[in-house]
């Protein structure tokens, strides 16, 4: 996927303008948020449980596969062959398109259906099948209604058609399907089903991606609930697993845990409706599952997170949490960041992955009210992340010359505590004569940006400085 990230502010503008997108996400804001609480609560009230203790367990999942990332991949690689599976590595995401299709084209295949998997849209990999003349097919149900919408990029990790209404899908299955306008859910969803079984039973090749991947069985955890996962896995003969090598986890018993946190966090359920283990290739007392088996490991701008500030970043488990309890990304949705990942995990992600010059503004998409950072599964702390990355564009000199002077002023007056009163005091007097007798300022100065959509609000009286003063005063 062709990286936008470059036009934030332009693509903000157009989601605000965009009265449907507006009343979409004002439908769906309080959706996640409300089932996540509730999750919890019933965890801690229902189940006696600590939940705080939980994310701890997860975060020391997370940073135990990490600290040896080397050998956890090497413990899954042996075991996965060791039960008929081939393991592949990819460095970037034209070598997953070229190790997809060279598996197609040697298994004869025409046909990929696939689970959804948010790597496939980093590479790119459906506009490279088809180029290969091999027709990828989407089942998951949002990446489906995107994928007949003429291949509309996802706005959502776990819901890819959260920004959609249901009187837009409704008018689009009926343009694509040729059928009568349904306008109930499930009438819509029962079309969806009849339209991709016919894939599922036609198609040579089934991929997914990997939730978690096990290192001391060499299995792949996926997590799905619609069922598509299991059909994709395990009715054609070619299961190709295309994920993460920071997805790598020591036990199956880190996978248990892990599953308390993934689902009350992604979607507030206690468990998702499918949960499958995947191991090796069928054996001949099995009934299903995949003759030839594939796991392509990818790094694509991973490997050169470990070691550094924000290795913190690659305990991510793909909940979506963080971009649900985001008032940036409640306001301007998923399509706006311009790339894959949007919200607080994108916004760190995407600089690092696509290059920090390529995504200026997304570090700045945040508020920094840590709401990111509460409900994160595993304790990313994504404000610090995003404040790290904002730090590399000044040192990098990214960042308008303006605003980097004014950050070099601010900082020696803050380091020069009598300057700093001094600037304080002339700026309430600034402020003061721009509000011109009124409690808002209008236009902010030298810094209007500031008041283009909003007031700011004038100096109600003396500073902190001067009241702390006097009281001391007083108390002499």
């Amino acid at each position: 996927m062709q990286s936008q990230a470059m036009f934030f502010k332009a693509r903000v503008g157009d989601k605000l303008a965009d009265r449907v997108l507006q009343e979409n996400l004002g439908k769906a804001k309080s959706k996640f948020v409300d089932a996540r609480r509730r999750a919890v609560a019933e965890y801690e009230e229902d189940d006696g449980a600590d939940f705080e203790a939980l994310r701890e367990a997860g975060k020391a999942i997370r940073n135990r596969a990490l600290a040896n990332l080397d050998v956890w991949l090497e413990t899954f690689e042996a075991k996965a062959t060791a039960r008929g599976a081939q393991v592949m590595y990819a460095r970037d995401g034209e070598e997953i398109c070229r190790l997809v299709t060279d598996i197609a084209r040697r298994h004869g295949a025409t046909k990929v259906v696939k689970s959804k998997s948010m790597l496939s849209e980093e590479a790119g990999l459906n506009q490279a099948l088809a180029a290969a003349g091999i027709q990828p097919v989407e089942t998951d149900l949002g990446e489906y209604i995107l994928q007949i919408n003429d291949n509309e990029p996802p706005s959502h990790i776990i819901a890819p058609a959260f920004h959609k209404s249901k009187e837009e899908v409704a008018a689009l299955f009926e343009r694509t399907h040729h059928t009568a306008r349904k306008t109930d859910i499930q009438d819509m969803t029962r079309e969806a089903r009849e339209t991709l079984r016919g894939h599922f039973l036609s198609a040579e090749v089934g991929m997914s991606g990997g939730n978690f991947l096990i290192a001391e069985t060499g299995s792949v955890g996926l997590v799905t609930n619609e069922g598509n996962g299991r059909m994709v896995t395990t009715m054609p003969k070619v299961h190709v697993v295309v994920t993460g090598i920071e997805k790598v986890i020591p036990t199956l018993e880190d996978f248990s845990t892990l599953m308390r946190l993934l689902p009350r966090s992604a979607t507030g359920q206690h468990i998702s409706n499918y949960v499958s283990v995947l191991t090796g290739v069928k054996r001949e007392d099995e009934l299903d599952g995949p003759e030839h088996l594939y796991f392509i490991l990818v790094d694509n701008g991973r490997a050169g997170l470990v070691g550094t500030e924000f290795q913190e970043m690659l305990r991510c488990i793909r909940c979506g949490a963080c971009m649900n309890h985001c008032p940036v990304y409640q306001t301007v949705g998923g399509h706006a960041y311009g790339w894959v990942y949007p919200g607080p995990m994108g916004s760190v992600l995407t600089p690092l992955y696509t290059g920090i010059a390529n995504a200026l503004d997304l570090p700045h998409a945040a508020t920094l009210c840590n709401q990111c950072g509460v409900v994160c599964p595993v304790k990313i702390p994504l404000p610090d992340l995003l404040r790290s990355l904002r730090e590399k564009q000044v040192d990098l000199a990214l960042r308008p010359w303006g605003e980097r002077l004014a950050l070099r002023v601010w900082g020696r007056m803050a380091a020069r505590p009598r300057w700093y009163a001094l600037a304080v005091k002339f700026g309430i007097k600034y402020l003061k004569w721009l509000a011109d007798g009124s409690d808002r300022i209008q236009v902010l100065g030298m810094a209007q940006e500031w008041t283009r959509g909003r007031d700011f609000p004038a100096p109600e009286g003396r500073s902190f400085r001067d009241l702390y003063a006097e009281r001391q005063r007083g108390r002499a």
